[in-house]
């Protein structure tokens, strides 16, 4: 009885913390000034988040909340408008409030484009960014806040500056027409493929009569994964990041390489996993194959601990194709039978997975644009990628409902600090075309509004990480309140179990909890500030507004 008295106690002080409408600024009194406005609002975040982690705590492993960070676009600490190593470490404090354990960095080494997916040396910082020492300094200041960082490691392809193409390059311009080249006289020629015939994707060697393989881009020439030479310097690079203290990496462009042949791609991320794990028995390795659902399945049998998990994400995921059609009942109870389809699915290929959800990235629009810049469907989505069991990843910006679409640059606009686009706000990256205003304004702004979408992040997450079985968990459908537009689903973990009930609507659902007399509402999220009402066995779920429940002591 305790335990209810508790967790009721909880859910008032919740409500009380997002009880203002997310379309609005509260309402200051005449006689409250605004800096006194703010600090009350802080203290009501901040005592609401206390409560939800009396709760508990997730165990320290691989199941973390990952915020992915483009650095020229996050942070500059110099002033020269690209951002850097010594602004990330500047951010670690907003990251820790926002409640973010690790971090994915794009890539971070010496390249000739601004992405930085061109590689020249893998052993280094690029000068834009900082230096090792720099990178040296960021990994002891996450140490410090337990956040785990993996990093970009881009394998599919090399930068066409790279020594090892370089080298490769000159060495076919030295030999007579007709001659075939030699691994023993230079063995950088079978790190990539050449070949005299061109083809769709092959590119002239300038100088000679050979062609080499670069699918993306001529600037970005593919590597022979088969080579055993190619395998060790892998290995060697992986472990010198280990040993700078990197956590694991994130697997560029997976399903090429080897384009087409499923089979080819999955032995080398198996070979990858197995490397990774013997010289880090705790790696984590998320791998980018970009699929449908049945293909993501059958890379799981690689053993990958991850795979980022497209078919929720995106604009085609089911996550915003739910979202779009919310207030359609047929289409909502579908959400809760497709995340048990997937783990199912997943845990069948790979028993250790764990999944990778997210909604946008720096490859596609952003979540804001796939839900019509609605900041209800937008909260909820948060709380629908948060709720999802694996390591959930967000992209820079997503908490404060950054825009973003087009061209790839202006998928990866500066991170927006304030108002005033100072307090290291980088310079737009080349040909990004920035938005004249974001539909719900700076973290500023934001920071200081108790219903806003960044404040709704915050406790999102405190969320996850209390209930350890959000994260970990196996996922059922919960069959007796999966009705109507309330998606409802279990999760168990080591003998832990939640309830998550969704209202995707933009009008309020009943949920009948007559048979759930031993469950008690943990936590939840209202979109608009509507109260959650529990009268007696009924629970009044308001517009996207999400409950929580955990059985009785």
């Amino acid at each position: 009885m305790k335990k209810a008295v508790r967790i009721l106690s909880l859910l008032l002080s919740l409500l009380l913390l997002f009880g203002c409408s997310a379309n609005t600024v509260p309402t200051t009194a005449p006689e409250t000034s605004g800096a006194a406005l703010e600090s009350e609002q802080a203290e009501k975040t901040e005592a609401a988040l206390a409560e939800i982690a009396k709760l508990g705590a997730s165990p320290d492993d691989n199941y973390r909340t990952f915020y992915e960070i483009f650095v020229y676009s996050f942070c500059d600490s110099d002033g020269d408008g690209i951002g850097d190593l010594q602004g990330v470490i500047s951010k670690l404090d907003y990251l820790q409030e926002l409640g973010i354990n690790g971090i994915w960095f794009m890539p971070i080494h010496p390249s000739q484009s601004y992405h930085k997916y061109d590689v020249r040396d893998y052993y280094d910082i690029d000068p834009q960014y900082g230096t090792v020492a720099d990178f040296e300094e960021l990994m002891a200041e996450c140490a410090k806040r337990d956040i785990h960082v993996i990093t970009d490691l881009v394998l599919n392809h090399t930068g066409n500056d790279h020594a090892w193409f370089v080298a490769a390059c000159d060495y076919l311009r030295s030999l007579p027409a007709g001659a075939e080249p030699s691994a023993e006289a230079c063995q950088y020629v079978e790190y990539y493929s050449f070949s005299r015939e061109p083809a769709s994707g092959w590119h002239a060697v300038e100088g000679s009569e050979w062609y080499y393989e670069g699918m993306f881009s001529p600037h970005m020439p593919d590597l022979n994964l088969g080579n055993e030479k190619v395998r060790a310097e892998i290995r060697d690079i992986m472990q010198f990041w280990f040993d700078k203290g990197v956590s694991g990496f994130r697997l560029d462009a997976a399903k090429e390489f080897y384009s087409g042949s499923v089979d080819k791609n999955v032995e080398v991320l198996n070979w990858i996993q197995t490397t990774a794990t013997e010289l880090k028995p705790d790696a984590y390795l998320v791998a980018e194959v970009w699929e449908n659902f049945a293909t993501v399945s059958r890379y799981y049998e690689s053993g990958i601990t991850s795979l980022f998990d497209f078919p929720f994400g995106n604009s085609s995921g089911k996550i915003p194709k739910v979202l779009l059609a919310a207030g359609t009942a047929s289409t909502v109870t579908t959400y809760a039978k497709a995340l048990q389809q997937a783990d199912e699915a997943y845990y069948a290929a790979n028993p250790n997975y764990i999944d990778a959800p997210f909604l946008s990235n720096h490859d596609v629009g952003r979540i804001a644009g796939f839900v019509g810049r609605d900041p209800l469907k937008m909260k909820l989505a948060g709380a629908m990628n948060l709720f999802m069991s694996g390591s959930a990843f967000i992209y820079y910006g997503e908490e404060i409902g950054m825009t973003g679409s087009g061209n790839d640059p202006s998928k990866r606009a500066p991170f927006v600090w304030n108002d005033t686009r100072d307090n290291g706000t980088t310079d737009p990256p080349p040909e990004c075309e920035l938005p004249e205003e974001y539909p719900l304004g700076s973290l500023e702004q934001q920071r200081g509004d108790d219903s806003s979408l960044y404040n709704y992040y915050r406790q999102a997450i405190a969320i996850r990480q209390a209930l350890p079985a959000i994260s970990h968990g196996r996922t059922t459908v919960e069959e007796a309140l999966n009705v109507g537009c309330v998606s409802a689903f279990r999760k168990a973990w080591n003998g832990e179990q939640v309830i998550i009930m969704m209202n995707i609507s933009p009008d309020a659902s009943t949920a009948d909890l007559t048979d759930y007399a031993d469950w008690s509402v943990a936590a939840t999220l209202s979109a608009d500030g509507s109260e959650i009402a529990l009268d007696g066995a009924a629970l009044v779920l308001p517009p996207y507004g999400v409950a929580v429940l955990i059985p009785n002591a």
